[in-house]
């Protein structure tokens, strides 16, 4: 069985975790991070975020619809694939950040 020596060992890669390991590691010292799904955590990847670009993509019917009172017409069509392509994009690029 193989040993391993570190000074940390971070369970979670999420927001806390990577941060832990990062500081920990610029100041010397010697860290593992396990993480058991994607990096970013459950925030990244199916809470904060993705909801949030949910919730800012569905104002937008009701803002087109207010702007016709200051003058703006607009046609407005929902593109549900559209808008899960472009979270995926989103948690994809934040997913790299943490790499």
């Amino acid at each position: 069985m193989a040993e391993y020596d570190y000074d940390l060992f971070v369970v979670g890669a999420g927001s806390g975790g990577v941060r832990a390991a990062r500081v920990a590691s610029e100041l010397g010292a010697s860290v593992a991070i396990v993480e058991m799904d994607r990096l970013g955590g459950s925030c990244v990847n199916v809470g904060c975020i993705p909801k949030k670009l949910f919730v800012y993509g569905s104002h937008f019917a009701y803002d087109l619809e207010d702007a016709r009172g200051y003058g703006w017409s607009a046609e407005s069509k929902f593109d549900w694939v559209t808008l899960r392509a472009n979270k995926d994009r989103e948690i994809a690029r934040l997913n790299g950040i943490y790499e």
